[in-house]
């Protein structure tokens, strides 16, 4: 798919950038990873900034992420997790793989098959198992959009002067978890920090 390839190439091409830029965990994800337990994706993983909460509480982390070169730096951050180079929307995975996923800040990357995405999350996901979803958020003051206005373009200003455009889904909670309800999931809790919508979910089976 195109915007697989589009943000594939973004953010290879920003990666140690980035890196500089997202040191530490979202105390959000934090407190969810609190109470996971067993094998966990961290889908999008990024440079692996979660993977190292998840190794530190004794989990077993696999990240996967769209750039190559965000995944070399989160396996030299955190070289205990697994990792892989992936779609969010077709996951290589076998059913009931794993007993939590953190889907941190990556859903409103792709421009098409948002739902797909947790659909192939609830099937990877155990009975029980547990998903954080988080997206920047419509609602955020940072925004000076017209009202029905979803799709952007948000520039990133790289270290050495170049600029990447970086497509986002503004989501509202509300349509956020829309979607979540739609893959099958049962959400067990919402709540908007900061600029990110946040909604933890549960595969009931």
């Amino acid at each position: 798919m195109e915007d697989k390839q589009d943000t594939q190439k973004v953010f290879d091409s920003i990666a140690s950038h980035f890196d500089k830029t997202r040191k530490y965990p979202w105390k959000e994800v934090e407190e969810f990873i609190k109470d996971l337990e067993g094998r966990i994706l961290d889908l999008g993983c990024g440079n692996g900034r979660h993977c190292s909460v998840a190794v530190d509480l004794g989990l077993d982390i696999i990240g996967l992420d769209a750039s190559f070169e965000l995944l070399k730096i989160a396996k030299q951050r955190c070289p205990k997790g697994g990792y892989i180079k992936g779609d969010a929307r077709d996951l290589p995975f076998k059913v009931s793989s794993f007993n939590g996923i953190l889907y941190i800040a990556a859903i409103h990357h792709l421009k098409e098959g948002r739902v797909k995405s947790l659909k192939e999350c609830k099937r990877i996901l155990k009975p029980g198992g547990k998903i954080m979803v988080s997206s920047w958020s419509r609602e955020s003051d940072r925004w000076d959009l017209p009202e029905e206005q979803r799709d952007v373009m948000v520039p990133w200003n790289r270290d050495d002067g170049e600029v990447f455009d970086r497509y986002y889904h503004l989501y509202t909670l509300e349509e956020l978890k829309e979607d979540v309800v739609r893959s099958g999931l049962t959400i067990a809790d919402h709540f908007i920090s900061g600029q990110n919508n946040y909604i933890s979910a549960v595969n009931e089976g």
